[in-house]
């Protein structure tokens, strides 16, 4: 495990990872101290590659929770065969958000208990398994070893961000993301980027918490499919919605009488307060 640890590591992403470490098949290499995420990767996947015998490079970012060592464990057992497999997360957002990883266009993906990898245009590589023929196959077109003379810190850029062009109409010249990049530069080598659809990871990022949010409805964890066309993409689902239980709210329908007794009393009582 050559996880990427950006200013910290976030305490349930620890929680998680402990199963992961009990198991000596794993070992964990967490990669620390530089902020160009690129670079931070290259050298955790040079290290991997020159370093170990292992044949599977894990990757799980420090703001990556949520995963369960059954689903890790068939995720690499998943790249040993197909090379890149991940797992599925969103963009840390509210207002505007969609999965880290980019579909093939028109690309619809349901999100059940299938577990059969779906091949798909870009990874996002903060919850990925990468086997050790897909570095090499880089480093055997000519890469150069950067920083050599650092020892350990020494790396092959395989995330280097590059430019792209996805055609008048459609985008045009665009700047890949690291992660996007090493998957851009895989799929010209021969190894297709893959989402393993029934393993789901949550992305930690800061929200401001407000009062409305307690008026909001949550849906709770169920199948779901994504469409991606363009800039846009489609959610379809059952919608079923948490319990307000489990919310701790009333019920809509027939909350129990002494506690609408209550809540109507201080109704009464702020408003005769505002009069």
């Amino acid at each position: 495990m050559g996880n990427a640890v950006g200013r910290s590591v976030d305490p349930m992403h620890m929680k998680a990872l402990v199963s992961l470490l009990r198991d000596p098949k794993y070992r964990y290499f967490p990669q620390i101290g530089d902020a160009l995420m690129e670079r931070v990767r290259g050298m955790s996947a040079t290290y991997f590659l020159r370093h170990t015998d292992a044949d599977v490079h894990l990757s799980i970012d420090s703001d990556i929770v949520d995963f369960k060592k059954e689903a890790i464990d068939l995720m690499c057992e998943q790249a040993e065969e197909l090379g890149i497999v991940g797992a599925t997360y969103i963009c840390r957002s509210t207002a505007r958000t969609f999965p880290a990883s980019t579909f093939k266009e028109d690309q619809c993906i349901e999100f059940a208990h299938d577990v059969t990898p779906v091949p798909i245009r870009w990874i996002a590589t903060g919850c990925v398994a990468v086997h050790r023929r897909v570095f090499q196959a880089m480093v055997d077109t000519g890469m150069p070893l950067l920083h050599e003379e650092e020892g350990d810190r020494s790396f092959y850029d395989f995330y280097e961000t590059m430019h792209y062009d996805l055609g008048e109409g459609n985008g045009g010249l665009i700047k890949l993301s690291e992660d996007f990049a090493f998957s851009e530069r895989a799929m010209e080598l021969g190894f297709q980027s893959h989402i393993n659809p029934a393993i789901r990871v949550g992305h930690v990022g800061p929200y401001t918490h407000r009062i409305e949010d307690m008026a909001q409805t949550m849906l709770a964890p169920q199948p779901l499919s994504l469409t991606h066309v363009g800039k846009y993409w489609h959610i379809a689902c059952e919608g079923v919605e948490e319990t307000p239980e489990s919310m701790g709210r009333l019920k809509e329908e027939k909350p129990p009488k002494e506690i609408t007794e209550r809540f109507e009393k201080l109704k009464k009582e702020t408003a005769d307060a505002l009069d």
